[in-house]
């Protein structure tokens, strides 16, 4: 089976579009087009419906093995790498706002000290996203800012913080919720692993967030920092930003939460142990960075 064609069919299910995928590629759209005709001519079926690109059920199942023989496979490219002596290749690191923000490309640039030859891709997504994707297999490790119970997934804690209530430069304390909900407040996403913790924060304060007004949605914390700042609102974020943007004189700190939330890093199981995965799984000094440590 040739491998480059079911990373292409299986590109062109997730982006939808020919012409992305060959521009993702470098090659022309009748290109992939002929690479999808060939491996369906090789395993005799439709793989996806041309009207909408959606797979056909047998082009679910090669997708799903697909991501299996892919994982497979780079591990096994892996593993023959070792033999070479410096380790090399490319890591694909996957995390939510906070972390990719503002303690991750430390880890990263450390990581690089020790493995000149590798070569990173990070990319930023809710905490959500970054656990589905280390669970298909498109990225190698992920971190995140919530407790995944997941038994195909490892984790280790790597930093803890709280939570701040901030408000526009000159905001005053607030001595109770009742006071906070007097306020607009900008929230985040569902999919957010802070906005999880704030949920569980507000709950453990005997509230909740449904009690609060809210104007607005945003999908990261810089976006809802922003927001503050410009005086459009409240809203609660990760201490460790809180301290950055409290610097500039925007931002006055209103209230904590009573919670303490911990980021994890996250791989597949089996590859909790892989000589490129590991140092970071597993890296000293992870408890380095943020709340109380």
């Amino acid at each position: 089976m040739d491998l480059k064609k079911i990373k292409t069919f299986m590109m062109v299910v997730d982006h939808k579009s020919f012409s992305t995928v060959a521009e993702l590629l470098d090659i022309t759209q009748p290109g992939v087009s002929k690479q999808i005709k060939n491996l369906e001519k090789t395993l005799g079926v439709p793989l996806v419906y041309r009207d909408s690109l959606e797979p056909t059920e047998a082009g679910r199942i090669v997708y799903r093995k697909g991501t299996e023989f892919i994982s497979s496979w780079e591990e096994l490219v892996e593993e023959c790498r070792q033999f070479q002596g410096e380790l090399s290749g490319q890591l694909r690191v996957g995390a939510s706002s906070i972390p990719g923000t503002y303690f991750v490309p430390a880890i990263l640039r450390n990581y690089l000290d020790n493995f000149p030859r590798m070569e990173i891709q990070l990319s930023i997504f809710e905490s959500e996203e970054v656990v589905q994707q280390v669970l298909e297999g498109k990225l190698d490790i992920g971190y995140v800012g919530s407790q995944v119970s997941d038994s195909r997934l490892a984790s280790q804690t790597v930093a803890k913080d709280k939570l701040l209530v901030i408000g526009p430069a000159g905001s005053e304390e607030a001595g109770s919720f009742h006071e906070l909900k007097e306020h607009p407040f900008i929230f985040r996403s569902s999919r957010s692993g802070t906005w999880k913790a704030v949920i569980e924060g507000f709950r453990l304060w005997g509230h909740s967030v449904d009690e609060l007004k809210c104007v607005s949605t945003v999908h990261n914390t810089e976006g809802a920092i922003s927001m503050v700042e410009a005086g459009l609102g409240y809203t609660v974020v990760s201490d460790i930003a809180a301290k950055k943007a409290m610097k500039h004189g925007n931002i006055s700190i209103v209230a904590e939460l009573p919670v303490e939330r911990t980021f994890y890093a996250i791989c597949l199981a089996n590859k909790e142990h892989n000589k490129a995965i590991s140092p970071l799984m597993h890296g000293e000094g992870y408890l380095g960075w943020g709340f109380n440590t």
